[in-house]
């Protein structure tokens, strides 16, 4: 029987390249990441068919927010505010399975900031919060 899979807030990473991972890529300050993964459907029916719609699967997408403690030194944070100003695209890598063999662990998406927000709460601290969409084709890692 299988076992839920802890949560590990501290492997969401950011880089401005495809290249491999570092542990200083990692977004520092994180306390919410979320990744959803869509796809679109066109209708196949004909005249004369059972009367019940029917549908193919065309084109995914992948959709992720990510919001935390806001970090002025922390360069991961810097790059989702960069590319949410340039429109550049950035590479988010989600693992979900520290332990596991390559290929496994997660994934690493193309991704471009279709927001970038801050929220400053009087006697809080200062949050930000990423709305990014996909770019590409996840690659597992």
């Amino acid at each position: 029987m299988s076992s839920p899979v802890a949560a590990h807030l501290d492997t969401v990473s950011v880089r401005a390249d495809s290249t491999a991972v570092l542990p200083a890529d990692r977004i520092d300050g994180l306390t919410d990441a979320s990744l959803s993964e869509t796809g679109d459907f066109t209708e196949t029916n004909y005249l004369g068919g059972s009367g019940y719609k029917s549908r193919v699967q065309t084109l995914k997408d992948t959709s992720a927010d990510l919001s935390g403690h806001f970090m002025p030194g922390d360069a991961p944070q810097s790059v989702l505010r960069d590319a949410g100003e340039t429109g550049g695209t950035v590479y988010v890598t989600f693992i979900f399975d520290p332990n596991g063999v390559a290929g496994s662990k997660g994934k690493r998406i193309p991704m471009v900031v279709a927001g970038y927000d801050e929220k400053l709460t009087p006697g809080g601290v200062v949050e930000f919060t990423a709305k990014l969409m996909g770019n590409g084709a996840p690659e597992a890692v």
